[in-house]
Formats: C-alpha cells, structure tokens, sequence
C-alpha cells in the first residue's frame, strides 16, 4: 500500500514529523505528502530524489459549505493529488484563492474546489463526504482511514449506494507511536487531535487491523492511484525579461562619464570587460537591468543606500547606479559576488529609508503587476532553547531551573554535522545536562524536537518578481506572502530582491532636507575629512549608524578612525568571530604598535598587508585559497560559502589536503602550509565580507560627516525618527553629555516634531 497522504511538520502547529526524517524512513518507492499548504513540496523533491522514491503532491484543504460567511461551520478536510503538472497549477491556485477566505486558517467551498477538479487531479473525500457535489466526479474517492468504527460503516454505505472507490490512508499526525508526546508538545493543547485510534503512519497490515470491514481492494488502489501520478518536475520560472533598447556596456560607458570612471584605464578597462563577459555567459544580463531600474527610479524619490553585501564588488553594479561604492578603488573583489560555477542568481540586496521601502515594492508591483511580485516566506525553527522553553512548559518544570541549562547549551554553526544535536550533546557531554535530565528524564523530548518547524512568516526584506504570476510556482497567501523560502525559490530559478528598510537613511535623508542639500551630496564628499574623524575619535557616537553598541565603541577608543577605511575594520572587527577567535586583539596590537607586524608567510602578504598581516575579510581567504593553495575557483567558491553561513572549522578542513597539495607545488612547506591554513580556519572561518563592511561603514560615515558639518539638524532627524520614548530619551541623554542643549517645548516655537529654532533644538 502507497501512503498517498502524509502529513509533515509543514502543516504548522497541527503536525509533528521532520520531513527529511519521514522520507528517510519510507520503505516505499511512491509517498505522498499533504500538509496545510506548499510549503515543503520544492525540499520534498529534493529529498525524495536522494533515496530514489518516486514524489506524490498533495495538498489538505479546508472545505465549508460557504467560505465567503466568516463564521464557524462544519469542516471537512479534504485532499487534492496533483497528477501531472496541470494539477499542480489547479493546487497552487485554489490554495491562493483560498487564503482570501480565511477564518481560523484558509478555507475553500464545494463548488469552488469542484472548479478545479478534473482529469489532473484525484480527490480524497475527507471525514464528512459530500457526495452531492462530487458523485460525477470521476476521479473523486472515499478516503478510509482509522477514525472510528462508526465513521467507517457510513464509508462502506455511501461507496456501495453510489458506487464510489475507497482508498485506504494514514491520517497521521506524527510519524512514530513513540512520538505521540512530542506530537503534543509540538502543537500545543489547543490544536492536538485526541483519539483512541492509530494516529501515526500506518503500515498496510496496522490499517487492516484497524479497518477490518475496508474491502481489501481499497489497499490495492492506493497503489494503482500512484501509478497513475506522473514523475515530473515542479515548475521553474524562467528569467525576468526586460526591454532595453540599450546594451549594458552602452549604458556603463555613459554612466563612467558622469561618475568620472575613466574606462581608458587598463584596470578599469579590464575589470568592466571580464563582468560583463561573465554576465552575458550566465544570461544575468535582465537581472541587472530590473535591479538597475529599480534602483534608479527610486533614487528619483528617495536616498538609496550605497550598497550592501558583496554587489559592492561589481563595477557593472556601481556603473548601472545599483550602487554608489566604487571597487576599485576600495580594493573589492568580484569573484565574491559572482564566481564562474555559480548557477543560480547573485544576491543583490539593497537598503531603502524604512519609511519608504514600501513603495519600492509597490513600483515593482506596478511595473511588473501584482500578481507577479510577492514577499518570499519564512519557516520559524525551534531553536535550542525555546524547545527546551516548550517542553519544560509541558512537562510544568519551573522556568527558573532550566534557565543555566538554557545558558549552557552547546552552540554550533549552522553547517556543523551535529548543528541539530546541541540539546543531545549538552544532556550527554555536560554535567548540569546530566543533572537536569536525571531529574527531569522527560526533557529528552526537546531533542527531538530541535530544529523542527513552528510557524511560518515573511521574510523582513526578500521581494520576488518574475515574468508570470507567482501563484504558478507556489500558492500565496492574502498578504502577498509565497508560501516558499528563500533556498526553495532560488532553486525554481525565481528572481529574488533582498529590499531592506533602514532607518539610518531616514534620518540621513531627512537631515539633509533640513540643510537644504540634495539626496545626492554625500556621493561628493571627501572620504578623509579630518573633521568627520574627529566625530568618532571624540566618542560622539549618538546616532552614528553601527557606533550605538559597546563593542564598537570600545574597539574605536582602542585604536581610533584615522582614514575611512578603519571604519570598515573596526566593524568587522567587532563581530563576535572575530572577538572570539583572537583576531581582533592581534590586529589591535599590531595597529596600536604593541606588537610587530609579522606575516604568515611572504606568499599570503600580498593579501593581508592592509590589515597588518591578520585575516579579517572573506575575500583574503578566498586570494589565498586561489594563490597559495592554488583551489579551483569551485573549491574557492564552496570556501567563500562556508564563510557566509560559518559553516567553521569543520568544514574548512575537507579542503586542506587540496591546500597543502597547492602550496607544496608553490615551495611552502607543509609545517608552513599548515600555519597558513590553521589561520584560513580560526580567524577566516569567521571573516566578514569586505565589500558589505566598506558599504556600511560608509553610512557610518555619512553620519559622522553630517554630524560635523550640521550637529544640531543631525540631532533633530534622530529625534524624529527614533522608534520609542525610550530611544529619545537615550539620545537626549547622549546629546547633552556631548553638550548640546534643547528646549522640551516651546509655546512659540514648537513645531509638529523637533526642530532647530533660532540654532536651539526644541521639542
């Protein structure tokens, strides 16, 4: 018998069950998944096609008599089985109309899920079957499943009177009989599903056991229904198209003139030459005209962040005014934005005021139509301690007793191989986890629930546009919210835009309005203003983008801003890689003269001579993972991703036998290669990605300029635009030890917000 219909921990908060778990453990070549939305089919594909079983799609649908009357009525929940990919359109459009309907959770109505039923769908008739609606319905079937005896009787009446099939199910809720207390836990009292029948994944001969008076013809349709389910691929989306009556390099060209670029110059001439080459290659180049378009239109209305992330290092980026940092001249590198094996699309992502992200979106919706622009969703994980929050709060455990456990849990990069095991390792390798699981055995069941799903939400900035309606790749809900993640929609090569709010560039923004000056002015200012430094280097750091925190704070008092670039170091530095690793102690005593600048080794100088011999940036690894170990740009590449989501140490090492073949071919010993490499781990496994850290120090560094130049109109936009009482408060407070004075109010001269009266701040 084929299980048509499983549910997974993607029917959130009604379901326990890791998918990759559920799929490791089928012992079937066919399964088929049905949870309360989309949301698992892309990682489903992938995992089925690891251990060679054949995907069945399906999707569980909440059908009332009328879902236009939000009130409470019987529900059935029935099962929609794509066959082919027609079906699956027919699934991703009814779950999106569905979510207009929603009361509770999303909700469709007979008629409307008979609209879409046809020969590239099989229906399930759920607990209540309405067999009025659905009677002519070819490819309509009595679900059987072990409810209770009674239920099972009516299944039995209703298929001999109208000659309607039965198809034996599980209806699970859990995967395991043992798993029925975590199940609990996992969902909570309110939505936990009590019977004294099978609730987990049943087996064939469980099912007949439970189901005595279920013909055993029902079983062999199980089977025959998934022979008739095709073997196909989902959807992919094909890239966004764009209409230029321009070539890129035409519009590059014009744009170097404006921006003083001199394309003449071999560098520059090189550098242009080689992007594009790639672009073009990759079939990236619609990519860059939306994002260049988007971009351009909203600077028309607002100040644009400089840039974010590695777009940084792309002159084509900064010639197609996506950006305003110049990589050349800050040294960045484009290989860590785009490499020759990369498939998928860059990540471009950029910042917009946060009073004003929300009509970046709604131009794209404008351009490109609603229907094909939506915020990518999100998949809440039960981190470490909160599920030791939820199991204790089950088991009635005081919260105060697992509060040192909670601080004492083992911590690992997301790339580790035991990344989902800290809970097990702290009970197992830890002497208050010992303790704690001694007295309280029933806490075992948060690890078992570690990095299982909890909800769903949206992703705080990632956009998606494509060429078609989005509903064609996944359902979406009735906030404009697909129901898929960031990696599942890159991997239907769905065109992603990273559009953050930030409010730094609302108070810059507004600033520079109160001056008088263009949202432009700060791309012509000098980058080594001695007045600007003084800001930082007198530790007047209220309102100074990425300076409000201690530790940046503290490394600035440690070594000081001498030129723009230390802004870059100093927030790099301060990451708590970094901070833990050693490496910002060694580079410290280095700039500060405490301790001599010494090198790994005469290869490797080139690379780290600015940042005193010490590794800081990701793009360092990566120069020597190319140069000295002399790795593939594939092995480089594999390198540059570990760093990004710190895969660690771990990691790292499955490429050092590459490294010391490389640097052995170059000279370098092995103890030296080794020395090298050591230092590639601890102080680069935790690199920060230069390109991202020049682009926000160079925010930070709008803010200190504007705070120089125009203290009190810099004062008044933080006011303004703080978030709470709280935070204005706290800048007042900062604002007069660095010895400004305000008036709270003023009858005659108070405005709607703060303002400069006279040269005096009044509330």
């Amino acid at each position: 018998m084929i299980n048509l219909k499983i549910r997974t921990e993607y029917s959130f908060r009604k379901a326990y069950g890791r998918l990759a778990d559920i799929i490791k453990n089928t012992k079937q070549d066919s399964l088929g998944i049905a949870d309360f939305g989309t949301w698992g089919w892309v990682k489903f594909k992938a995992e089925c096609e690891k251990n060679n079983i054949k995907p069945i799609f399906g999707l569980e649908f909440a059908v009332v008599l009328n879902a236009e009357e939000k009130t409470k009525q019987p529900t059935n929940y029935m099962t929609m089985i794509a066959k082919n990919l027609k079906g699956i359109k027919n699934i991703y459009e009814l779950s999106t109309y569905s979510q207009n309907f929603f009361y509770y959770e999303a909700r469709v109505d007979y008629e409307k899920l008979l609209d879409y039923c046809d020969d590239n769908v099989i229906l399930l008739s759920g607990d209540n079957p309405q067999v009025s609606f659905f009677k002519d319905y070819k490819n309509f079937y009595l679900e059987a499943s072990p409810k209770s005896p009674a239920w099972l009787r009516r299944i039995n009446d209703v298929s001999k009177k109208y000659n309607i099939p039965i198809v034996a199910c599980s209806d699970n809720y859990y995967p395991r009989p043992e798993d029925k207390g975590v199940y609990q836990i996992v969902v909570g009292d309110r939505n936990r599903v009590s019977r004294t029948t099978i609730q987990h994944i049943a087996t064939e001969w469980e099912l007949k056991a439970a189901m005595p008076m279920i013909p055993d013809s029902a079983y062999k349709l199980s089977d025959e229904l998934a022979k008739q389910i095709e073997v196909f691929d989902l959807p992919k989306a094909t890239n966004v198209k764009y209409k230029s009556e321009r070539s890129l390099l035409d519009i590059c060209k014009d744009n170097a003139k404006k921006k003083n670029v001199n394309l003449d110059d071999e560098v520059y001439a090189e550098r242009l030459d080689r992007e594009l080459k790639l672009i073009k290659e990759k079939d990236f180049e619609d990519y860059f005209f939306v994002i260049s378009d988007m971009v351009i239109q909203a600077k028309k209305d607002m100040l644009v962040g400089p840039a974010r992330g590695s777009s940084a290092g792309s002159l084509v980026c900064y010639l197609l005014d996506i950006t305003d940092v110049d990589p050349i001249k800050h040294d960045l590198m484009f290989e860590r934005f785009i490499d020759v094996n990369r498939l998928d699309l860059p990540d471009i992502d950029i910042d917009f005021p946060d009073v004003k992200r929300e009509s970046v979106i709604q131009k794209l919706r404008d351009t490109y139509g609603d229907d094909c622009v939506a915020h990518i969703g999100t998949v809440s994980r039960l981190k470490p301690k909160s599920a030791l929050t939820e199991v204790s709060k089950s088991l009635k455990i005081p919260l105060w007793e697992v509060e040192d456990l909670k601080k004492s849990i083992v911590e690992r990069s997301s790339g580790d191989a035991r990344a989902s095991f800290c809970i097990r390792d702290t009970f197992e390798t830890l002497d208050i986890g010992k303790s704690m699981v001694e007295k309280y055995p029933g806490l075992r069941a948060s690890e078992a629930i570690e990095n299982h799903s909890r909800h769903s939400g949206k992703h705080a900035a990632g956009i998606i546009v494509l060429n078609n309606p989005v509903k064609n790749y996944c359902s979406v809900n009735k906030d404009g919210v697909a129901q898929i993640e960031k990696d599942d929609a890159e991997r239907l090569n769905i065109l992603k835009i990273d559009a953050l709010g930030l409010r730094t560039l609302s108070i810059i923004e507004d600033c520079l309005q109160e001056v008088g000056k263009p949202k432009d002015f700060l791309l012509t200012i000098d980058l080594e203003d001695e007045k600007t430094f003084k800001i930082f280097n007198d530790e007047k750091f209220a309102g100074v983008f990425q300076f409000e925190g201690y530790a940046l704070q503290s490394l600035c008092k440690q070594m000081g801003v001498h030129k723009f670039l230390d802004i870059a170091y100093i927030t790099t530095l301060a990451r708590p890689g970094p901070l833990h690793s050693g490496g910002t102690t060694e580079f410290i005593k280095r700039r500060t003269g405490e301790e001599e600048i010494t090198h790994l080794h005469p290869t490797t100088k080139k690379w780290t001579e600015d940042s005193y011999g010490v590794i800081i940036f990701q793009e360092q690894v990566m120069q020597i993972a190319r140069n000295v170990g002399k790795l593939s740009w594939e092995d480089t590449s594999s390198l540059r991703k570990a760093m990004s989501k710190s895969l660690g140490e771990e990691f790292f090492n499955r490429y050092w036998e590459l490294f010391k073949e490389g640097a052995q071919d170059q000279g370098i010993e092995e103890k030296e290669a080794k020395n090298i490499w050591e230092h590639m781990c601890t102080f680069g496994s935790w690199a920060f990605n230069k390109s991202h850290a020049v682009s926000y120090a160079m925010i930070s560094y709008w803010c200190g300029y504007l705070k120089a130049h125009h203290p009190k109109e810099f004062a008044v936009a933080c006011l303004r635009n703080a978030k709470d009482d709280e935070q204005i408060i706290k800048l007042l407070r900062e604002l007069v030890i660095e010895g400004f004075e305000y008036t709270p109010f003023d009858k005659d001269k108070s405005q709607l917000t703060w303002s400069v009266q006279d040269g005096k701040i009044v509330g």
